[in-house]
């Protein structure tokens, strides 16, 4: 199935640009020759600009040669010709081409051009600079087969390594990418990662996505931008695609990742023409927001631009314009404002009313089962944060049991069983109230994993003061006696419990952290992920309040947390997320991992409605995604599935529950007619465990046969 998710993209027309965010100044103007092109520019090691592009009488003419400015005391220089085509006898000249400048974290600046007798054969070139752009060595050829960067700008990775995005018409439209791990010196290079007559590519540049995670945008003959993502830093590439929505003419791109994660994208936005110059920013690298016009002028040409981030925060600009100057243009991104936060296309449809959702179009009542498992009878008034399973003929759950408070002390994990699904046994603890120093801890049910005939049950155990989390276990393999409590070594208190993805690995869902295992027990090997800053790694934990902590780090408006994911047919996982913050916009956030769960990507708000409440995700036998949730209204109540054939559009809903439950007790945080449904799929139903008013529990079903569409 195509992942719609990762090929959508939103554009606007961009507003015109004041003055106030922007200034700009020609820096090469007609003389000495009439015609220029190509332009590049870089923060230097003395922090000044070095700029760099082509000029001649003509674009193939012999006399084109690569020029240099730098800019001592915010003003420019006056152009230096630094490489031209002459050969080493002086008899011949060939025009020298498309130029681009790389400085690397240490080491000389480094310049990279062409030169050949004509655009179906040239060489790749280079020189180096000691002194910030002020001197330069002697040309360097570089290797056969090795083409160097061609207005690619080139970035460097964590590990030092310079990688490089390749492609020139002449090539045949295919991007390779280059790797050098000696400042520039060597080169080898990939093989093509495009069919060019599929998609002919050119000049690809690299943005940054967290981890070894890379993506790759540039310009396609087909007058559209494309894009291609790397998760093994640029080793192997996934395929290449375009972005429908982005026109973008016969005119270079460029594009970087920004200081604050979000990656930023210069381009021509029309179907013809270099007009309009425009720029949009992205906080994912997938959907894209047009925030201003550099240049617009009808039937003008602008193009062939650069740009980059200096150490101060300011973004330069260096293009084209009209094929007769070079321009140089300075952006503030603060004089922007904070732009709109992209939202991802997951949606449920809702229908909205004085900014709350309201209603479900569509929506239809299954004939459901539902059974009452437990309701307090004793001190012990308090339930929630249930899951359930089908082991060796019966059903199993567990919940959070405390006596009056949510989360208070003393809190324990009560588990029940079923062998019909209509009567069960009388709750019992699982683990029983744990006292530690003299001071109760907190437990709370996680769910369940089975392998190989054992059955294991997780929950978290965390101090008074959210303090010492960590997660813990128990084993059976008979489903009457149970192991000694097990440390399982994460710092987590879950969401849900383990959940496999196509390769088998078992992925934790829990509020800013998604534990991995490797192990198929889900006993070891636990590595810690999520999406808190990596600053955060060492000390991280998972519990009811660290997601605030997570939030202020991140600069978040809002605390995310009580994830669940499910992984559409091209492996990505997509995690959803509730929104906790007071007065939230009442609509659920979305990371994403292509990498089977080893990083994530930056939360972004989706169109899926939400009345901040967990929920869960899963995937039914006909292939279609579901959510179970409390997406309108208000109260927890109704309790919906939603479900959808791409993992994009959940355009079907069943009401699985809307009744009323005369709460017996009172205590802290108690309410909801429908609390953190977790579901279970077997014997022909969809089955779903739920707390009501948190503190009776329910399981109900539904014949998956009542669920066509």
């Amino acid at each position: 199935m195509k992942n719609i998710i990762t090929n959508l993209i939103l554009l606007a027309m961009a507003p015109a640009l004041s003055r106030a965010a922007l200034t700009s100044e020609f820096i090469y103007e007609t003389a000495p020759f009439p015609s220029c092109h190509a332009s590049t520019i870089v923060e230097a090691k003395d922090g000044g600009l070095v700029a760099a592009w082509f000029g001649g009488t003509r674009e193939s003419h012999p006399d084109v040669g690569i020029w240099v400015s730098r800019c001592e005391g915010n003003k420019w220089t006056a152009p230096v010709e630094v490489a031209n085509g002459i050969q080493a006898d002086g008899t011949t000249r060939h025009p020298c081409w498309n130029p681009v400048l790389f400085q690397p974290k240490t080491g000389a600046l480094l310049l990279f051009y062409k030169v050949g007798p004509s655009p179906s054969k040239w060489w790749g070139m280079l020189r180096t600079s000691d002194d910030s752009g002020r001197t330069w060595s002697a040309a360097r050829r570089l290797p056969e087969g090795i083409i160097g960067p061609i207005k690619n700008k080139p970035v460097q990775l964590a590990n030092g390594d310079i990688l490089c995005g390749v492609s020139t018409e002449d090539h045949g439209w295919r991007v390779h990418f280059e790797r050098s791990s000696d400042g520039g010196q060597t080169w080898t290079a990939t093989e093509p990662v495009n069919d060019g007559k599929a998609i002919g590519a050119i000049q690809p540049s690299i943005l940054f996505h967290g981890g070894d995670k890379l993506e790759a945008v540039g310009r396609t003959r087909q007058g559209k931008v494309f894009q291609i993502w790397s998760e093994d830093g640029g080793k192997t590439w996934g395929p290449m695609t375009l972005l429908p929505d982005v026109p973008n003419p016969n005119s270079g791109t460029d594009a970087l990742t920004l200081k604050d994660g979000r990656q930023l994208l210069i381009y021509n936005h029309t179907a013809k023409g270099r007009s309009p110059l425009n720029v949009a920013l992205s906080r994912d690298g997938k959907v894209w927001e047009n925030v201003l016009t550099l240049e617009n002028e009808p039937k003008a040409e602008f193009s062939y631009p650069a740009c980059i981030q200096t150490s101060d925060g300011l973004v330069h600009f260096v293009y084209t314009w009209k094929r007769q100057r070079i321009k140089h243009a300075v952006l503030d991104l603060a004089t922007l404002g904070q732009p709109e936060p992209v939202r991802s296309p997951i949606t449920n449809g809702a229908e909205w009313k004085k900014d709350k959702p309201v209603a479900l179009p569509g929506a239809s009542k299954p004939k459901v089962e539902s059974v009452l498992i437990y309701q307090p009878k004793t001190e012990w008034t308090y339930s929630h944060h249930q899951s359930l399973t089908f082991y060796k003929g019966r059903y199993y759950a567990i919940w959070s049991n405390g006596r009056t408070d949510e989360d208070a002390p003393g809190q324990r994990v009560l588990m029940a069983s079923s062998a019909d699904f209509q009567q069960w046994t009388t709750p019992k603890p699982l683990v029983d109230s744990v006292t530690e120093n003299g001071v109760e801890r907190v437990l709370t049910a996680a769910g369940f994993h089975q392998h190989e005939g054992t059955l294991v049950a997780y929950f978290g155990n965390y101090g008074p003061k959210k303090e010492t989390t960590h997660l813990q276990a128990v084993t059976t393999t008979d489903g009457e006696t149970w192991s000694a409590v097990r440390e399982m070594g994460a710092a987590i208190n879950p969401n849900h419990g383990p959940q496999a993805t196509k390769s088998g690995r078992l992925i934790i869902s829990g509020n800013i952290s998604f534990p991995w295992s490797d192990d198929p027990t889900g006993l070891a090997g636990w590595h810690m992920t999520g999406i808190y800053p990596a600053g955060m790694a060492a000390t991280i934990k998972d519990d009811p309040t660290s997601f605030w902590e997570v939030a202020k780090a991140q600069g978040w408006k809002t605390g995310l947390c009580e994830g669940s994911f499910y992984q559409t047919d091209d492996g990505t996982l997509h995690m959803l997320l509730r929104n906790a913050a007071k007065g939230n916009t009442h609509r659920l956030w979305l990371t994403e991992s292509r990498d089977n769960g080893t990083t994530w990507s930056e939360p972004i708000e989706t169109n899926f409605s939400d009345t901040n409440s967990k929920f869960h995700c899963g995937r039914l036998p006909d292939g279609r995604f579901y959510i179970v949730s409390t997406p309108i209204g208000g109260g927890r109540t109704p309790l919906v599935l939603s479900l959808s054939r791409d993992g994009v559009k959940f355009d079907q809903h069943r009401i699985l529950g809307d009744t009323h439950y005369e709460r017996r007790k009172a205590g802290g945080s108690k309410g909801g007619e429908y609390g953190y449904p977790h579901t279970l799929i077997h014997d022909g139903h969809l089955c779903i465990i739920i707390s009501r008013q948190k503190e009776a529990v329910e399981v109900l079903r539904v014949a998956l046969a009542d669920l066509k569409e």
